[in-house]
């Protein structure tokens, strides 16, 4: 047996079969049955990681990373191609990694970090001073998601925004549409270098020739492109700019479904019409793009209407919108009485609506409102002022007679001591 055992080889690092050992050109075609993101973390894959570390990547690929990259375009990088569990879990390293090795500086037009909640921004450096990228989404979000409440992110404005300005300095700069965070929006107080880019984006866009993809005329007259988290009259999807002119935002043509551009009251992304068809709420006019979902229709006119006009009464159960039928909502804190006006009846529980001072409270609430000095109007509930005053007055007296009482008390308990004082001095 010992002899047997003897002549066994020992298996070496040179009989271990490894993927790399494939053709190269075999790896070329598994990859191209991958998302473009994930090819290029491939080919990341392949060459060694401290080769990562150089600004000046591309000749220093291995062959079979190169042979990957050079078999794709690499104009558009989205990052919802791959799976959220990959993508939550890429690092700045990753990111960088990517595009270094796409060599992005030169060739990426539009990238999409969304799921990339694990990234602060440094991985965006290799973009410095693009003057071909076109468009970046970084609200994490992906298509048809809900933007609120924000994804959980860690870019920090501090680290992105110094990159951006780098991008929107050239002349020849490209950037038509920038997708930020919810979050950033929300708070009033800016750091400084986000605010300086805003500067000169808008500035970038006064100073560009800009033509609407509608009527091929100069766009004027536009003094703020950056609105909100992202870009005012630009598609998020064809990235095509739009005049006010051609942008036909009147009631008639929304409803009629004519040409305009809206941003969709779900994902918050702008596009136009031609792009992604929608639609609107015959009450507002929000819009809502149909990946993600239709509008409510109301039980009254089976008009298409937005979650926000529709309301629901308690009393018939009937969903209409507020231009059929007006709803009443009592307006006291945690109260969530509510009505539509044909099920008001005059009870105690019902809400009134008070044509003076446009307030709308239940009794409950609205005795609340009095007894806080937070309704001053007569014309609410006139029968409930003064019963409310007089009860003020009468709990008033009761205090003043509640210390009156204690004073007696006290008083009676120095006339008894007293009384013994004196009982003692005439013994």
């Amino acid at each position: 047996m010992a002899s047997n055992s003897n002549n066994k080889r020992r298996r070496t690092a040179a009989d271990t079969l490894h993927f790399s050992n494939l053709p190269v050109g075999f790896i070329v075609d598994i990859a191209a049955y991958l998302s473009k993101p994930s090819r290029a973390i491939l080919a990341v894959a392949f060459t060694s990681s401290s080769s990562w570390q150089n600004d000046n990547l591309m000749h220093r690929l291995s062959p079979i990373s190169t042979a990957i990259i050079s078999a794709s375009r690499w104009d558009i990088l989205d990052f919802e191609e791959v799976e959220r569990v990959l993508a939550n879990k890429l690092t700045d390293n990753d990111i960088s990694a990517v595009l270094k090795s796409i060599n992005a500086q030169d060739v990426l037009k539009r990238l999409k970090l969304c799921g990339c909640i694990n990234i602060t921004g440094t991985g965006l450096y290799p973009l410095r001073g693009s003057v071909v990228l076109e468009q970046i989404d970084l609200s994490l979000v992906r298509k048809n998601e809900h933007p609120y409440p924000a994804p959980e992110s860690k870019i920090s404005e501090e680290v992105v925004a110094p990159i951006l300005v780098s991008i929107v300095s050239p002349d020849s700069c490209s950037l038509k549409h920038i997708q930020f965070p919810t979050n950033w929006t929300r708070e009033w107080d800016r750091p400084y270098h986000l605010r300086d880019f805003k500067r000169r984006y808008n500035e970038q866009f006064s100073t560009r020739v800009m033509i609407c993809s509608k009527c091929n005329e100069d766009i004027q007259g536009i003094g703020d492109w950056m609105c909100s988290n992202h870009n005012r009259e630009i598609c998020y999807d064809c990235l095509a700019p739009i005049c006010s002119d051609c942008n036909d935002y009147s009631r008639e043509n929304v409803l009629n479904g004519g040409f305009c551009i809206q941003s969709c009251n779900t994902c918050d992304r702008t596009y136009c019409t031609d792009c992604v068809k929608s639609t609107s709420c015959t009450n507002c006019l929000d819009m809502k793009c149909k990946g993600c979902g239709e509008m409510e229709l109301c039980d009254e006119c089976e008009d298409a209407t937005c979650e926000n006009c529709l309301n629901t009464c308690g009393g018939c159960n009937r969903t209409r919108c507020e231009y059929c039928v007006p709803y009443r909502q009592c307006q006291g804190d945690n109260c969530g009485k509510g009505h539509c006006a044909d099920c008001y009846n005059g009870k105690e529980y019902d809400v009134k609506a008070c044509e003076e001072c446009n307030s709308t409270f239940c009794t409950d609430c609205n005795l609340d409102e009095i007894k806080k000095l937070g309704i001053e109007c007569r014309d609410c509930a006139p029968d409930t002022v003064p019963l409310t005053l007089m009860l003020d007055e009468i709990a008033k007296q009761k205090e003043e007679n509640s210390k009156l009482r204690k004073e007696n008390e006290e008083m009676a308990k120095e006339n008894e001591e007293l009384r013994k004082k004196l009982k003692h001095i005439s013994l």
